[in-house]
């Protein structure tokens, strides 16, 4: 930031001192007459040598040290904001929790993907947590629409997780499932519904669902936010959590 400076005009007056006599004029004609034999002039203070340009040498370096002072808390308080951090277009949706990076082994195990497809159309989409019926029509009705996802460990207990993606669109996820082994065979445990949906592991054995949401006006490649709800195995069932929205940069 630059600062303007003002210069001294080459007009500048001398500073008068106030040891210096005006010309024509005795240096102690304002003193009061003293005894005889002592020196007029010896009672009036003088200044010792270098004094002056010293103090005003440091009266010039505190007003420098200052006006750095200055400059520098000025540059701080216009400075951009750091406490927010703005994620690259290339990942639009940042998971708000971290990811588990527990190896639950491969998706396709303990059931293929047709037996949890049956699964799904069986139920009619609907699960231990959550229904879907139109999510089990599309299943059955468009056979690459299903496929399979990362799975993940909770209570030691394996969990395989599918996603459903729309028949128009199917680089978008609509559906999301978890499945495990309940008496050998396989249970529809949870199953959720949402835009642009994704399922991944959270810590601690928790599933963290997210989706896109969208305000009128909106793409279908730029929402204004995102919903997030964690899922967590308790007695047996996945339940719900708090839900956290953020729409237009508001959580």
């Amino acid at each position: 930031m630059s600062i303007p400076s003002r210069h001294a005009s080459g007009e500048a007056s001398r500073p008068f001192r106030t040891g210096q006599a005006l010309p024509g004029r005795d240096c102690c004609a304002d003193i009061p007459r003293i005894p005889p034999g002592r020196d007029c002039c010896a009672s009036t203070p003088r200044t010792a040598p270098g004094r002056t340009n010293t103090g005003r040498s440091g009266l010039r370096a505190f007003a420098a040290l200052l006006l750095i002072a200055v400059v520098a808390f000025t540059a701080t308080a216009c400075g951009p904001d750091r406490g927010l951090k703005v994620s690259p277009e290339g990942n639009p949706s940042p998971s708000l929790f971290a990811p588990d990076n527990t190896d639950a082994g491969p998706p396709n195990e303990p059931f293929s993907l047709d037996e949890i497809r049956r699964t799904i159309e069986k139920s009619s989409g609907v699960a231990v947590t959550g229904s879907a019926s139109e999510s089990a029509k599309v299943v059955a009705d468009c056979e690459k629409c299903l496929k399979f996802s990362t799975p993940f460990l909770s209570d030691d207990k394996k969990f395989q997780v599918v996603t459903v993606a729309n028949p128009k669109q199917r680089d978008e996820v609509i559906a999301g499932a978890v499945i495990s082994k309940h008496d050998g065979e396989p249970r529809l445990e949870l199953i959720a519904t949402g835009n642009q949906l994704t399922l991944s592991p959270g810590k601690n054995g928790t599933l963290v669902v997210q989706e896109a949401m969208f305000a009128d006006g909106d793409d279908a490649c730029c929402p204004s936010g995102w919903s997030v709800q964690v899922f967590r195995l308790h007695d047996g069932r996945f339940e719900p959590g708090q839900r956290f929205t953020r729409l237009n940069g508001e959580t």
